[in-house]
């Protein structure tokens, strides 16, 4: 069974690879990833059917347009073949091997899969988005928080999201009614963003000729962040006025359903409706609102505390999102332990750059993405490893 279910991962991941270079292609440009279909980008062409079949049609064309002959990139190739192995090393590890514990069989913790499939291929999304126009699609983020909210959700009872207390959920549901009211109160115009004044990204007709243009993302944000005299550490003020309804509200309904004994019995009773029924899909929510809320703070903090600390810009806000996504869909731990293999991916990369010379530096997502999906995999002996480490520690002192 395992077998053919293996042969069904690998043709579906290589479709959703097929789609995820639409992705990666028409979204950075601003262009819909549903309308028109596939077609050749030089001669306008409408793709066929036959050969718009994942993998083999790349082969068979020789990577060239039907139509045009002009060059197919190969990274279309690149993109369908690993995301089928991708997906298919996430089923080995999760019912084959298995590298995680209490999955169970494949029938009841389908959507555990889906969710983190979906964490996997948006990563992979994000990360080739990232090295392109050090730019990390807030869309894709989303769509993975919610797949991940929504399979927590319906499938509450895996053992593959660490649970949490009901004082905690109710300091989730605070916080998340906090980051709603900061959305309205920012659409309205009563917050402002941070770094309004400072483009983002590179323009068309600022690439070509001239020194500013001429370096990608972050730096071109540090020019024209300078250029516009725009303070990062009062800019910073404005993300913790962004931050403070959230913490605020979190911190109060926490206190409320603690110290309140009325507040605290109502919240109680709501998890305990239908004879707790409603209190297990209610904390397998609530444990994915506080796996979002942990891997953004991770992130955020680190980029309030390194721009106040060094007086510019520190991390990007799209990494707090893939971040706060990989939470949502794996729950605390997973960007817990991401956050700190991060740099160690980006230290190997730092070391290899020193080694060749000449390679250019790459943008935050891909390690964060590499850390997560390190994470998701061999979470089970990283925690062991972290225990191990943890009563030697014990013993010396």
């Amino acid at each position: 069974m395992h077998v053919v279910r293996l042969i069904f991962v690998a043709a579906f991941g290589a479709c959703i690879g097929s789609f995820l270079n639409v992705v990666i292609w028409r979204l950075p440009r601003g262009l819909s990833i549903v309308f028109p279909g596939s077609h050749c980008p030089c001669c306008g062409r409408a793709i066929r059917w036959y050969d718009n079949v994942p993998i083999f049609s790349w082969l068979l064309l020789q990577g060239r347009c039907r139509f045009c002959g002009v060059g197919i990139s190969p990274r279309y190739l690149c993109i369908e073949s690993f995301t089928a192995l991708l997906l298919v090393g996430l089923y080995a590890a999760y019912y084959v091997l298995p590298l995680r514990g209490g999955m169970g069989q494949f029938e009841d913790t389908w959507p555990i899969f889906l969710a983190h499939a979906t964490l996997l291929c948006g990563l992979l999304a994000c990360s080739a988005i990232d090295l392109e126009s050090y730019h990390v699609p807030l869309e894709v983020c989303w769509l993975i928080s919610l797949v991940g909210l929504a399979a927590a959700t319906v499938r509450p009872d895996a053992k593959w999201m660490p649970e949490v207390s009901q004082p905690v959920a109710a300091a989730c549901l605070g916080a998340a009614v906090g980051l709603a009211i900061s959305n309205v109160l920012m659409h309205y115009g009563f917050l402002q963003p941070s770094f309004l004044d400072a483009d983002p990204h590179p323009r068309d007709d600022e690439d070509e000729g001239n020194d500013v243009g001429e370096h990608p993302g972050r730096a071109y944000r540090v020019a024209m962040t300078a250029a516009c005299g725009v303070r990062p550490r009062v800019e910073m003020l404005r993300e913790l006025l962004f931050l403070a309804p959230a913490i605020l509200a979190a911190a109060g309904a926490y206190w409320l359903v603690t110290h309140c004994a009325a507040a605290g019995r109502a919240w109680a009773a709501l998890f305990a409706l239908s004879e707790g029924r409603v209190g297990v899909h209610l904390n397998g929510l609530f444990a994915a609102v506080f796996g979002y809320l942990i891997g953004g703070l991770w992130i955020w903090g680190m980029r309030i505390f390194g721009t106040v600390l060094f007086g510019r810009e520190a991390m990007g806000l799209g990494d707090a999102h893939l971040l706060a996504a990989a939470g949502a869909a794996a729950g605390w731990k997973v960007p817990t332990m991401a956050f700190f293999l991060a740099p160690i991916f980006g230290l190997l990369w730092a070391l290899w750059l020193l080694a060749r010379r000449g390679q250019r530096e790459l943008p935050y997502g891909p390690w964060l993405s590499a850390g997560v999906a390190a994470a998701l995999i061999f979470h089970d002996r990283i925690a062991r490893l972290l225990d191990q480490f943890g009563e030697a520690m014990n013993g010396l002192f």
